[in-house]
C-alpha cells in the first residue's frame, strides 16, 4: 500500500500544521502531496513531497490527508494576452490585468505551487474563499519588491497577473490539480501581446 497521501486543506484551501522539531505552525496548500509515515496520538505524520516545504517533517490531527486519486490532472498551459486582458486556460477565458507601466514581461512563465497565504488577498475573501491562494510565476522563491510576480485574484495590479476576484475559484479549483510532475511547478502561463 502506497504512504502518498495528499492534504485536504480548510474552507480557504490551506491547513495548519506543526513542523517537526521547531513546533512552528506552518499553513499547507490543499493538495499538496505528503508521505505518510504513522499515526500517534490522533495527529498523523508525514513528510511534504512537493512545493516550498518539500522534504520538511510535518503532523496534523488525523484525517486530514486522503488517499487515491483527487482528479490529478497533467501540466498546466495558460496564455495572458496584455493587449486583450483576458488569461485563457482549458476552464475559459477570464478578465485579468497586469500594471500597464509595469507588466509582467512577455514569454513563459513557470506556475509554482502555493507557498504561503497571502494576507494580501483576504479583502476579496467574499468574492473567493480561495483568495490568500497565489501562485508565483518564476524560478526558487519570490523575492519581496525585487522577484516577486504572482497569478493572485485583484482588482489593482503592481506588474503580477491579476485576475478579477469573481472569476478567481473557477482558475484556483483548475490549477490546484494541475502538477508539471518537478515537485514544484503546476505548469505555465505565456505572455503574449
Amino acid at each position: 500500500m502506497s504512504n502518498i497521501r495528499y492534504v485536504v486543506g480548510g474552507s480557504d484551501g490551506w491547513l495548519n500544521a506543526k513542523r517537526e522539531g521547531s513546533g512552528a505552525i506552518i499553513a499547507l496548500p490543499e493538495m499538496l502531496q505528503v508521505e505518510f509515515h504513522a499515526s500517534a496520538d490522533s495527529r498523523d505524520q508525514f513528510t511534504v513531497q512537493e512545493g516550498v516545504e518539500r522534504g520538511k517533517k510535518f503532523s496534523v490531527k488525523s484525517g486530514y490527508l486522503k488517499t487515491g486519486n483527487p482528479g490529478w490532472r497533467g501540466t498546466a498551459s495558460l496564455q495572458f494576452s496584455l493587449g486583450q486582458q483576458r488569461l485563457t486556460f482549458p476552464g475559459g477565458q477570464i478578465k485579468a490585468i497586469t500594471h500597464p507601466r509595469n507588466p509582467i514581461r512577455l514569454g513563459s512563465h513557470p506556475i509554482q505551487l502555493p507557498d504561503f497565504p497571502h494576507s494580501m488577498g483576504a479583502i476579496y475573501s467574499n468574492q473567493s474563499p480561495y483568495a490568500k491562494t497565489w501562485f508565483y510565476l518564476g524560478q526558487g522563491h519570490a523575492i519581496p519588491g525585487n522577484n516577486d510576480r504572482y497569478l493572485h485574484p485583484g482588482s489593482v495590479s503592481a506588474g503580477c497577473i491579476t485576475v478579477d476576484p469573481g472569476e478567481w475559484t473557477t482558475l484556483y479549483k483548475y490549477l490546484i490539480l494541475c502538477r508539471r510532475g518537478d515537485g514544484t511547478t503546476m505548469g505555465t502561463v505565456t505572455v503574449v501581446r
